[in-house]
């Protein structure tokens, strides 16, 4: 079934010899890959031996076919609310499993969802890779008519999904070595635009992120994140609430759905 893909991205700079990352059942090829920056845990960018940097871009591109489930054209939107979280879920697994495949079982990923286009669905926010140097940031959006679209790269390693409170927008955090940027995002045209951004480093004044944070009103967003060293190893997930509290699962922990 045809798929529409359309790229709203930041240019990719990958840096360390890290595995490939897994290939989604509904995601194309990008021509605007993620950089690697922004820490997936709270506080722990500092601490990161990798480098990299995220250019905001304006581009985008026409994505390949893939094969997402089949639906009925123009479903209600009663229908598709019952419907996105099975198809969320599915692609979750699917990313997790095949970038495991892609890496002699290693495979880590991070997800949330955050409404972007205020149609009462929300949008999947999915990190995948191997580790902070080939992590790659995809937003995916359940359409009308129930197809799965990959809106592009968004980020890489180093980075933390929040939101603004004074606008309900999306923003990703990156930080790394005590050096930071906010990427505020826009739902505009159908897909994620940068509307702004705003970089800053820690100091006396800004001792940690999360003081910039406050003083933004940025928030975290809920997210789960899954990691798997080795196919004997197994996987394990914990669920990171904005309040600080985590939450430890054995297997990939699909249940949330935002």
């Amino acid at each position: 079934m045809k798929r529409i893909i359309a790229l709203s991205c930041f240019a990719a700079l990958v840096l360390a010899g890290c595995g490939k990352t897994g290939q989604s059942s509904s995601s194309s090829e990008s021509t605007t890959a993620a950089t690697a920056p922004t820490s997936a845990e709270t506080t722990a960018t500092e601490a990161a031996t990798e480098t990299a940097v995220i250019t905001a871009a304006d581009t985008t591109a026409a994505g390949t076919e893939a094969e997402p489930a089949t639906h009925e054209a123009n479903v209600s939107a009663g229908g598709r609310m019952d419907m996105y979280p099975a198809i969320y879920q599915g692609e979750i697994r699917y990313v997790f499993e095949q970038t495991a495949k892609d890496n002699d079982g290693l495979s880590s990923i991070e997800y949330a969802f955050r409404d972007m286009d205020a149609d009462g669905i929300p949008e999947l926010i999915l990190k995948y890779g191997t580790c902070e140097a080939d992590y790659a940031i995809h937003v995916y959006r359940f359409d009308e008519n129930c197809e799965l679209q990959d809106l592009g790269t968004f980020g890489g390693g180093h980075t933390s999904f929040c939101y603004d409170e004074n606008t309900g927008n999306f923003v990703i955090l990156w930080g790394q070595m005590g050096y930071a940027t906010l990427h505020y995002f826009v739902w505009q045209d159908g897909t994620l635009k940068v509307a702004d951004t705003y970089d800053f480093e820690l100091d006396e004044q800004n001792p940690s992120y999360d003081d910039v944070l406050r003083e933004k009103g940025i928030h975290r967003i809920d997210f789960v994140s899954a990691y798997q060293t080795d196919i004997k190893g197994g996987v394990k997930s914990w669920f990171y609430h904005e309040n600080g509290t985590t939450e430890e699962f054995d297997g990939l922990y699909l249940d949330y759905m935002g």
